[in-house]
């Protein structure tokens, strides 16, 4: 029997070398982002999850790709966010935090998520 993956559109905010996660009730923390609703463009999705989830706009963001894992999958973006402008939490996120790359060590990440921003990084890196 084939099973269907959970289809997500994901943000990755970046802001002065740190990198915008959220967390639900949960410990855990993880990019900005969600399901894809029946009929919803993934870039729709990803607008709309990010401003639920953060308050944020989408605006001037890359697509990186599509990444497939085991269970789910993930339209990615890369969006810079201006130093002036403030995520809040919203709906179901209680905290948002920028972490650096060294911060997230320390925390408890979805490890899809580490995984997404390593693909960014180097999608990023091959373009320019």
């Amino acid at each position: 029997m084939n099973e269907s993956k959970e289809l997500h559109s994901t943000v990755i905010c970046t802001q002065g070398g740190r990198i915008l996660f959220v967390r639900k009730e949960a410990p855990e923390w993880s990019l900005p982002g969600g399901k894809i609703e029946p009929g919803e463009e993934h870039l729709e999705a990803a607008r709309r999850e990010l401003s639920e989830e953060t308050t944020l706009q989408l605006s001037s963001a890359k697509f990186i790709g599509h990444y497939v894992y085991q269970s789910e999958e993930h339209y990615l973006y890369q969006m810079p966010v201006e130093p002036t402008i403030v995520p809040h939490p919203s709906d179901e996120i209680v905290e948002c935090r920028w972490f650096t790359p060294s911060e997230l060590e320390l925390v408890n990440v979805k490890p899809n998520n580490l995984d997404l921003i390593s693909r960014a990084e180097r999608f990023l890196r091959n373009r320019n």
